[in-house]
């Protein structure tokens, strides 16, 4: 049974509905359709809500959103379709004619891949949100979301690498979310196009500490408290917590001398990874000479010149 308070707001939620009520009125602006077990939605759907301005599809049974389900919800401003688990796939019109959509949940689904052009669709969008899903890498759809100026979730999913282009377009990002997935390092440029980041979230992570990463020990001295929850070590054995040793030969490789306790080089107590003064400068050059001794011993000299660029 659904509820309406006032009349332009109904409440369907856990109303064991398998299909959408066909007595909806046309002037609903906020419909809520939580925790029922609605599987497939076609374009005929919402064809008559053309007010709508809040719609709520989480915890359902969705397997499949017809391209332009929602095409007529020219008005609609949030849309959340977290926690149906079995919406795997989304087509590129999928969100077709939502113009003015500035929130997007679509968390705790099982994702795993998203069409570059999913989110062409979405000019005024601001917040988005992808976490606990199955993406392995970062989508190039995000090169469509240049409004996107809130938040972007990608936590909670299996994200093991990022390309350094991979935010280009998000030059309006203040909060950036990346915990809980499988990353170790990040490549130099990837915060060089997002000036306005405030935060940037990275706790449980394999992060490893070696000269891959000195860049980002650079670049987050210069902004204090903007990351947050980054805990890596240098591979070495005065840490047990140390990923893998690198491999002979791999210019990630990187002996640091064991009078830099670990705690030190890369962890401060808490969550920030914000270096405790004075200390840091001397750690830095000293780190910085260690890397270019290594570099340039196997002709790689080159390499390390580039964290002077960033």
């Amino acid at each position: 049974m659904c509820k309406c308070a006032p009349e332009e707001i109904i409440h369907c939620n856990r109303a064991g509905l398998r299909a959408l009520p066909g007595e909806i009125a046309a002037s609903t602006v906020s419909l809520n359709l939580s925790n029922n077990y609605l599987r497939i939605l076609t374009t005929n759907t919402f064809r008559n809500l053309t007010f709508l301005h809040s719609l709520w599809l989480d915890g359902n049974n969705l397997t499949f959103l017809s391209p332009g389900t929602f095409h007529a919800l020219s008005k609609l401003r949030e849309l959340h379709l977290s926690r149906n688990s079995r919406l795997t796939y989304l087509h590129a019109n999928t969100f077709r004619g939502l113009l003015n959509l500035i929130s997007l949940d679509l968390s705790h689904c099982n994702i795993f891949e998203i069409h570059p052009l999913l989110f062409s669709h979405l000019p005024s969008l601001e917040r988005l949100d992808l976490a606990s899903n199955n993406m392995r890498y970062v989508p190039q759809a995000f090169r469509n979301l240049s409004s996107l100026t809130r938040n972007l979730y990608l936590n909670n999913n299996q994200i093991s690498s990022i390309s350094d282009s991979a935010f280009a377009s998000l030059n309006k990002l203040h909060f950036l979310h990346l915990s809980k997935n499988n990353l170790s390092s990040l490549p130099i440029r990837l915060f060089a196009e997002l000036p306005k980041l405030k935060y940037v979230f990275l706790s449980h992570n394999p992060w490893r500490c070696d000269c891959k990463m000195l860049w980002f020990w650079r670049w987050s001295a210069t902004r204090r408290g903007a990351v947050e929850g980054l805990h890596c070590a240098f591979p070495g054995p005065r840490n047990a917590t140390a990923t893998d040793a690198p491999r002979p030969g791999d210019p990630t490789d990187c002996t640091v001398p064991p009078e830099l306790a670990s705690e030190d080089k890369c962890w401060v107590a808490g969550t920030s990874l914000a270096p405790r003064p004075p200390a840091l400068p001397s750690k830095v050059a000293l780190l910085a000479l260690v890397c270019h001794a290594w570099y340039f011993a196997r002709g790689w000299d080159t390499s390390v010149a580039t964290f002077d660029n960033v």
